[in-house]
């Protein structure tokens, strides 16, 4: 299987991005847009291919000079979504930036230099992971402005993706189990607490306890959802036949096109789409446990979890398992920024598989990182 799961992992993305062009296509046709955004969603696409056979050519250590730079890069845009003219509030948010005329999110990039800038750091001083000040104190200490920042956007989902990611991070170089898990609880309860003091995400969090209630208010969109879901059976309705989509279901092409899915084409084909992300996941961790230094293993394992963890929180979303949250589908939603960083992050699998096919370098049955100092 080696040798064969990058082609399987490239197959599967892109079968994917196929299905998210067809859907978008068929879901924005009574839009008035309906084929730009087409047109824009496949000019991404032609710039994500680019970007994913660039970075899955060039090894991606090659990278690690530029973790630092990268990420204050990432940061400087995340701060200029507040600047007027520049950056664009949408639906209370501001998340966007209008650059020429063409609109990127930030925190996309910066969710990709958070995970780099981690790799890094931590595979330089991993003989250090298990104490306080390098296994602890430093990798909070990175993400800690990007969250201060991603609350006053605000993007709640960013904020829980990224703390997700850095834990499990953490984990996997190595930090004391007892400590982190502490640290994440508190976490967890102290966003949950924030959450809850903020009107508009205890609104949903309380439509979602009781669904019937708030299906013609906050849990409109997913109640939606869920019909789009019913009306499509095991068969579905047919390319282009969904209702839902004639304005009932808000956000269709973008963070709801899983219902329309589900809708247009049926149940086995929702739950393939289903499989294709637990297809991605296993080629990443794969890819990740069989990469010949500790960076490329945190690297690897940090970008699979990020992509598929995002993918579960859009199909527990808009199937009401989960409190509702926006987020792309990756690979199938609407996006340009969501898909470009996508493909970029699957150039960085490749690029760890193929590198992983030379020859491993092993000291004493141990897998050494190439910076880290030799004793």
């Amino acid at each position: 299987m080696n040798r064969y799961v990058a082609l399987i992992l490239t197959l599967v993305v892109l079968a994917l991005t196929g299905l998210g062009l067809v859907m978008i296509s068929s879901t924005s046709a009574p839009l008035a847009d309906g084929s730009s955004q087409l047109n824009r969603q496949s000019i991404w696409f032609g710039a994500g291919l680019m970007l994913f056979i660039l970075v899955g050519w060039r090894d991606y250590k090659k990278w690690r000079k530029w973790a630092w730079p990268l990420f204050v890069f990432s940061v400087i845009l995340l701060c200029f979504v507040f600047i007027p003219g520049i950056g664009s509030k949408v639906k209370g948010s501001y998340r966007w930036l209008s650059l020429a005329g063409v609109k990127v999110q930030p925190s996309e990039f910066l969710r990709l230099a958070i995970v780099l800038l981690l790799a890094h750091g931590m595979a330089k001083h991993q003989s250090k992971i298990r104490y306080w000040k390098r296994g602890f104190l430093w990798p909070f200490a990175v993400i800690a402005i990007p969250l201060v920042l991603l609350r006053m956007e605000p993007d709640m989902g960013t904020m829980i993706l990224i703390a997700m990611t850095t834990c499990v991070m953490m984990f996997i170089a190595g930090a004391r189990v007892a400590p982190l898990m502490s640290v994440a609880s508190a976490g967890a309860l102290g966003f949950s607490m924030m959450l809850w003091m903020l009107p508009e995400r205890r609104a949903r969090i309380l439509a979602f306890l009781n669904p019937e209630q708030h299906r013609e208010g906050k849990f409109f969109q997913i109640w939606q959802g869920i019909l789009a879901f019913g009306s499509g059976g095991t068969q579905g309705l047919g390319l282009g036949n969904s209702r839902q989509k004639m304005f009932y279901l808000p956000e269709s092409t973008t963070d709801s096109i899983f219902p329309i899915v589900g809708e247009e084409l049926g149940f086995y084909v929702a739950m393939t789409v289903v499989l294709a992300y637990m297809v991605i996941l296993i080629c990443g961790l794969w890819i990740a446990i069989h990469s010949k230094d500790f960076f490329g293993t945190l690297l690897g394992f940090g970008l699979v979890f990020g992509l598929c963890m995002q993918a579960m929180i859009n199909v527990g979303t808009v199937t009401g398992s989960i409190p509702p949250k926006g987020m792309p589908l990756p690979f199938v939603s609407y996006g340009g920024s969501n898909l470009l960083i996508s493909y970029v992050a699957v150039g960085f699998l490749i690029s760890i598989h193929r590198q992983s096919l030379r020859t491993n370098r092993y000291s004493g049955g141990m897998l050494i990182d190439e910076e880290t100092p030799q004793l």
